[in-house]
């Protein structure tokens, strides 16, 4: 490796370590009242990306290139990363955690993917096979960013229907529960010795009874969370605290929930499915508590009483095993 190349590549390592030291502030976010919008960060992503597509194309053939082009190149690559992980710093700390936690794995990994940029162009005099591959992570992490919620109720909207879906998916197969589709010897269609998922023969006639009854209580709980997510989806709600509290308790619920629905299958143990399910609505009843804190959603309260409803079904099930 020529002089050029050596000098470039101890600069590089110095840009490299650099970065890698100060992407550690994004755990620490500056608070600036108000914050800064993300398409400021999305802004400054923009200016990496552009900066890295100049790194690729100065080291294309290698680190063996004029120290002054180099070091001009790397300096204000450098200057690129430095000011994202500012904007990002001041981005967060206002729009709740789970809007900050996003940005913040997002940015560390455009960080690291620079890093990597950086180390790859400058490690040998002759040109790297990998460069282009590295350049194309640095892009994609850049699209990561800008895919990002925009605010911390976006964020917080979409962690909620990501819950909702696993809600969903708990009650759509509790549903199935005493459909299964049977041939005349009253064995499933189709069998599979190396199967182990439970068919409807394999209840009792109390199991069964029982089962559609957590059935019944997993159908009315997604439609608990569907009649109080929406509105957020929409916008009326706008106190972050207030949603970040229920986002947490909507976890728990989704939980506790399938608790329910794995204790459904044989053996049951009625005093543990009682158990979830009335620790599923203490969650339900703190998620419809803090929704209606956070403001402009109808009905949180109507809600919560339906489900109110279907656990007391569910707990006069319970109670006649």
């Amino acid at each position: 490796m020529g002089s050029a190349a050596e000098t470039n590549k101890d600069k590089a390592a110095a840009v490299v370590s650099a970065i890698a030291s100060q992407s550690a502030a994004l755990d620490e976010p500056l608070e600036v009242p108000g914050g800064t919008p993300l398409g400021q960060v999305c802004d400054a992503a923009a200016a990496v990306e552009f900066g890295a597509a100049k790194i690729q194309m100065i080291f294309a053939d290698g680190a063996d290139v004029p120290e002054d082009a180099a070091g001009s190149a790397l300096e204000a690559f450098h200057m690129n990363v430095i000011t994202f992980i500012a904007y990002c710093q001041s981005a967060m700390g206002t729009q709740g955690k789970t809007f900050d936690a996003g940005l913040k794995d997002a940015a560390k990994v455009l960080c690291k993917s620079a890093g990597r940029l950086v180390a790859t162009a400058t490690e040998s005099a002759e040109p790297s096979g990998s460069l282009r591959a590295v350049l194309g992570e640095c892009w994609d992490a850049v699209k990561d960013i800008k895919k990002l919620p925009k605010d911390g109720r976006v964020a917080i909207s979409k962690a909620l229907m990501r819950s909702a879906t696993f809600i969903k998916d708990t009650s759509t197969e509790l549903s199935e529960l005493g459909e299964g589709a049977q041939d005349e010897g009253g064995n499933p269609e189709d069998p599979d010795e190396d199967d182990l998922r439970f068919h409807d023969e394999d209840f009792t006639a109390e199991e069964m009874r029982v089962a559609r009854a957590c059935a019944e209580f997993a159908s009315a709980s997604f439609e608990f969370v569907r009649k109080i997510v929406a509105p957020i989806v929409r916008g009326s709600a706008s106190d972050v605290d207030a949603l970040e509290r229920a986002l947490d308790s909507s976890k728990k619920f989704q939980v506790r929930l399938e608790d329910v629905g794995a204790g459904v299958y044989p053996p049951q143990d009625g005093g543990a499915l009682i158990e979830d399910a009335t620790k599923a609505m203490e969650e339900g009843r703190t998620m419809g508590k803090e929704i209606a804190e956070a403001g402009g959603v109808e009905g949180a309260e109507e809600a919560v009483a339906e489900l109110e409803g279907a656990f007391n079904k569910l707990r006069d099930a319970l109670g006649e095993k």
